[in-house]
């Protein structure tokens, strides 16, 4: 095999070599994507859960806020009676 062939046949061993390390590279990264989009979507549902979370607790508050409401309102009244009585 003579010099410019023995060259070629690098140059075709470097470029498989490129080719091989650009291909483990983009798996590693389709990889890295599948993750990504897996804790996303992770997220994304989390965020849904908290949202609906908040919003129980929003009516749980308005609901006991009107029963403090109700419940100073009838005191009021007692109070009232009490001091028209007295």
């Amino acid at each position: 095999m003579n010099e410019f062939q023995q060259q070629i046949l690098q140059k075709i061993d470097q470029i498989a070599s490129k080719l091989q390390n650009y291909k483990t590279s983009n798996q590693e990264l389709m990889n890295e994507k599948q993750e990504l989009k897996a804790k996303v979507e992770y997220l994304e549902r989390r965020e849904s859960e908290l949202v609906s979370e908040i919003e129980n607790n929003k009516l749980e508050l308005s609901e006991k806020s009107k029963i403090i409401d109700q419940a100073t309102n009838k005191i009021e009244e007692l109070l009232g009676s009490i001091d028209i009585d007295a």
